[in-house]
């Protein structure tokens, strides 16, 4: 089954994960300033014609995980476009991937987090990012990689909604990040780095 078919419901029936909005993020997040660089590629960006999810993915999306790489390019690899299949129930494309390895040229554990992209409502995306994270969580474990979580984001490239799952429920952030207070979205973004891998740990 696709990651794009399924549904907060569907996750719950197929997967068993159920869900619940919490605000997860408050009183825990920094803020990083954005660089000279991102500030201008975005003001740039945003003149042009942003209709479409793959416009917004490249013109938005791609340019603040690019920043998030540069802050932390000796810790992270983010993947684009890459295929996590892992099993019959669980397979597809994910927009972008975060993993614990830097400098790698394919996905390998830890994942920590997945970010997905839409074009129209955020909420239609939740059921996908989720069915993504719990791959993940599953690619982690196969791979003898626990991490203890997995973080996922759903964004239409103006607005940020984040997710956490640590192996019961899924946790759906109900603060909201935007594009246009990029201190605090980097700041989310940046703590999610910084959390440590239970893997790390052993």
């Amino acid at each position: 089954m696709a990651y794009s078919d399924f549904t907060l419901a569907k996750l719950r029936q197929r997967v068993g994960i159920n869900y619940i909005r919490v605000n997860f993020s408050a009183g825990w997040l920094p803020n990083v300033p954005p660089s000279a660089m991102l500030t201008d590629q975005l003001a740039t960006n945003k003149t042009f014609p942003l209709l479409t999810e793959k416009a917004k993915s490249e013109f938005l999306i791609a340019p603040i995980l690019q920043e998030l790489y540069r802050n932390n390019r000796d810790k992270i690899t983010i993947f684009s476009g890459f295929s996590l299949d892992v099993s019959e129930l669980l397979n597809g494309y994910c927009d972008y991937i975060v993993s614990h390895e830097p400098g790698r040229l394919e996905v390998t554990a830890p994942v920590f987090c997945v970010v997905e992209a839409k074009n129209r409502t955020l909420e239609e995306g939740l059921g996908q990012c989720g069915a993504e994270m719990y791959a993940a969580w599953q690619f982690n474990e196969a791979a003898g990689q626990p991490t203890g979580y997995v973080y996922g984001a759903v964004t239409d490239g103006y607005e940020w909604i984040f997710l956490h799952y640590a192996g019961t429920t899924l946790d759906i952030d109900t603060t909201r990040f935007y594009i246009e207070d990029l201190p605090a979205l980097l700041g989310a973004l940046q703590t999610i780095v910084d959390a440590e891998p239970e893997s790390a740990r052993t």
